[in-house]
């Protein structure tokens, strides 16, 4: 093993260049190009799945829990929840639909939301692009919160009085309600559709009997989404149905991971390519140091030795290779988070720039698998080398 070392270090870094030594850093560069551009392409998916969690657990929350109808609404529901294990804190809210009315029409959805417990699960803080007047917001019920892109369709600004046509029957409602706050949930589609309203006013609207609503659960830091949701299923059993963010949007959190899973595969190619080089090099290799092999084995250099020996060359180059790119990897990440242009349309992909983040896990399966396909790559002119006769090589020196 010592003998194979020397050696390795003898023909991997020679004293003088030659063709050999070019070919090798140029696989070297080849799998470090390799490894950039997976880095980057893995980061920004991961990217995206963070964003997506972030902003939809912002609008859904990260537990949503769906009473059975009954005859009678449960005071004491929302407290139950918030006495379970793993749940910081839960708030009901109530949906509906309607129609805007103010310089068009828009299409809306309407949530009622509890002023007393909703920001103890939403962070209106950093979703409020304008936070409400609350001298107005006291003079009437009849207030709604706007998302920015309905706003921005329909011309309208904080404390204008926007009509919303509501169904009734066979009949229709219309009625004034006071624009106090914008909010910005970071999703297109969601902030074009949606607005609050007191969720009093929404039950008096849409429910002609008493009814639990439903209720949007905040996970404490130390707890876990799965097992709080399990917990909350054990306690409340065929009572209600207890939902996920996940699996609210699970269409759309599915396509970003089969996205990036594909990408991977895609990509891996590449690095793949690069590997391949890796051959032709230990091809050139054996070649070459055909002679050298010979004299090794007949002075007892065994077949085993000369297998690791080659095969200590592929997996070297793909070390340092990948070495290099992890590094020009997170270098090349943090330069385009930091300086790429707002490219991107909000109304299709919800960001103007790429939402870049670089996971060890990430970085660590691409390194093993470049790392793998060079080492197997390395056999084949490994196990040429070493079933070579020597008295072959040595014929006509």
């Amino acid at each position: 093993m010592q003998a194979t070392l020397f050696l390795l270090r003898r023909y991997l870094f020679p004293e003088r260049s030659n063709l050999t030594a070019i070919a090798l850093w140029l696989s070297v560069l080849g799998v470090a190009i390799g490894i950039v551009q997976l880095m980057l392409v893995l980061s920004v998916m991961t990217g995206f799945q963070k964003f997506l969690r972030e902003h939809y657990t912002a609008i859904t929350s990260e537990i949503v829990v769906l009473p059975r109808p009954s005859e009678s609404a449960a005071p004491d529901f929302r407290l139950g929840l918030e006495g379970t294990p793993g749940v910081e804190a839960a708030t009901p809210f109530g949906l509906g639909a309607g129609m805007l009315l103010k310089n068009g029409v828009g299409g809306v959805v309407l949530e009622g939301v509890d002023l007393e417990t909703s920001g103890k699960v939403t962070p209106w803080d950093r979703i409020w692009t304008e936070t409400p007047d609350l001298v107005e917001q006291g003079k009437t019920p009849y207030w709604i919160w706007l998302g920015t892109q309905l706003a921005h369709k329909l011309h309208i600004k904080k404390l204008d009085t926007v009509n919303v046509l509501i169904a009734d029957g066979d009949s229709k409602k219309i009625l004034p309600f006071k624009v106090t706050a914008i909010t910005k949930f970071g999703i297109y589609d969601h902030d074009l559709h949606y607005a609050r309203i007191d969720l009093r006013i929404l039950n008096s609207l849409f429910r002609k009997t008493a009814s639990e609503p439903m209720y949007k659960v905040k996970v404490k830091p130390s707890a876990t989404i799965e097992g709080t949701s399990d917990a909350l299923k054990e306690k409340l059993g065929r009572t209600a149905t207890v939902k996920q963010w996940s699996e609210i949007n699970q269409n759309i959190f599915l396509a970003v991971q089969h996205q990036k899973q594909l990408l991977f595969l895609v990509l891996e190619i590449v690095i793949a390519l690069a590997a391949m080089n890796v051959v032709n090099l230990l091809m050139m290799s054996t070649h070459q140091r055909k002679r050298d092999v010979a004299i090794l084995r007949a002075m007892g250099f065994r077949f085993r030795n000369v297998v690791w020996f080659f095969i200590g060359q592929g997996a070297a180059v793909g070390s340092v290779g990948i070495g290099l790119g992890i590094i020009a990897g997170v270098g090349f990440c943090r330069l385009v988070e930091k300086y790429q242009p707002s490219l991107l349309s909000e109304s299709i992909y919800n960001v103007t720039r790429l939402p870049i983040r670089v996971e060890f896990m990430d970085v660590t399966l691409v390194s093993g698998v470049a790392w793998l396909l060079c080492v197997v790559f390395s056999l084949m002119p490994a196990l040429r080398a070493a079933l070579a006769r020597p008295v072959d090589a040595l014929r006509y020196e």
